[in-house]
């Protein structure tokens, strides 16, 4: 018995959630819609931002090429549940978000990096500053 072909997906018509919030579907160039389940979907819009940077650095054959998704709007909010996060929140275009829950002791280093990249701080000794 012939094994069977991947499943090849080269176009996204339209997607919804089911009412109950369970299932993504996806309308893609394949006959039938694509059920995933919502156990799923943080870990596929993982594999996903990984793929495209991957695919990115092997498509241009260069090894620094970041993956970067266009940011139209940003807001930062704290968790209702427990103050020790913050809530960076993206807003990509077509309106999808996405949010990072970051700890609250790190506003401080994240403002002082922000500040020395964008240059609106004067660099002075940079040996207290890292990468996190």
């Amino acid at each position: 018995m012939a094994p069977r072909p991947p499943l090849s997906i080269d176009s996204i018509r339209g997607f919804e959630l089911t009412g109950d919030g369970q299932y993504l579907m996806l309308n893609t160039n394949q006959p039938s819609s694509i059920a995933l389940h919502c156990s799923v979907m943080q870990e596929l819009l993982a594999a996903l931002a990984n793929a495209i940077g991957v695919s990115q650095r092997i498509r241009s054959k260069k090894k620094s090429v970041k993956f970067a998704m266009p940011c139209e709007a940003w807001e930062v909010g704290g968790e209702r549940s427990a103050s020790t996060h913050l809530i960076l929140t993206f807003r990509v275009p077509g309106g999808a978000e996405l949010s990072f829950r970051v700890p609250r002791t790190q506003a401080v280093h994240l403002t002082e990096v922000l500040a020395l990249a964008s240059g609106a701080a004067v660099v002075g000794d940079l040996s207290d500053v890292t990468m996190q």
